[in-house]
Formats: structure tokens, C-alpha cells, sequence
């Protein structure tokens, strides 16, 4: 991914995260979801706690992924602690307001989700990067003598 497509990429994310936690709080949905979850055989056992963390996760995994896209050079280990700032902002602005629970928890699992980004980013790489005996370019079709 290009630099300028990652920064673009991350400036939407980064509207649709504010969006997402410091709007409306999103319960109804995570307990609707937890209840569609049930519906399924052996998941009885799921909570609209569980749906939340497990959003929390998600939500942050474009952080840490895109972030180490846009910032090339910074350590993936910076990122992620850059992601973990971001996360405790997050969860200080939402202490405010009503509608909304600000927890430890949600910055364990939003830093959660940030690290399975940074390791994405880190599999991704090395999984596109050129290795020997592995050209990155198509070479020029040979000349006719």
C-alpha cells in the first residue's frame, strides 16, 4: 500500500472512530448482535459485553495497521504505543459524556486490536517484500537478436 493511499485510508478511519466513540452509544447494537449470536447453536453463551470487546478489538486494528503504513520508519513498537495514546484519549473524552462508559478494559482491548494490526502490517511486509532470487519488478521482455 502507497504511503498516500494509507495516509487517505487513515483519515476516513479516523473520522469513523470518532464517530463510533464519541456518538451515540452503540449498545442497543451490541446487545441485538449478542441476541443474532445466540440464535446460532453452541454460542448461547455470548453477552453483549463479549460483542463489545470483540468490536473494540476490530475497531482498532486499522489504527495499528494503517498507522505503520503511513509512519514507514517509526518502530512498529511506537506505533502501537501511539495507538494506545489515541485509545486512552479516546476513553478520557468519552468520560464526559452520559451516554457513554469509559473503562480499562476498552483501552486492553482497543490496544489489542492495535497490536493484531502492527503484526498484520509485519506479515504483510513480509509477504510482499523482495527477497533474494525474487525479482520485485516484471523484467523487460528479452530483445530479438
Amino acid at each position: 500500500m502507497s504511503r498516500r493511499a494509507a495516509a487517505t485510508a487513515l483519515a476516513a478511519y479516523v473520522a469513523f472512530l470518532a464517530a463510533v466513540t464519541l456518538g451515540a452509544s452503540p449498545g442497543a447494537v451490541f446487545a441485538e448482535s449478542a441476541a443474532a449470536v445466540r440464535g446460532v447453536g453452541a454460542l448461547e453463551w455470548i453477552t453483549s459485553r463479549d460483542v463489545e470487546r470483540a468490536a473494540n478489538v476490530l475497531l482498532f486494528v486499522p489504527a495499528g495497521l494503517l498507522l505503520c503504513y503511513v509512519l514507514p520508519r517509526t518502530s512498529r513498537r511506537l506505533v502501537w504505543l501511539i495507538c494506545v495514546a489515541v485509545s486512552v484519549g479516546v476513553e478520557a473524552a468519552q468520560f464526559p459524556l452520559a451516554e457513554r462508559d469509559a473503562t480499562p478494559v476498552d483501552v486492553v482491548t482497543n490496544a489489542t486490536g492495535a497490536a493484531l494490526g502492527v503484526a498484520g502490517h509485519a506479515l504483510l511486509t513480509w509477504l510482499f517484500a523482495a527477497r533474494p532470487g525474487r525479482r520485485s519488478r516484471p523484467s523487460a521482455p528479452p530483445t530479438a537478436r
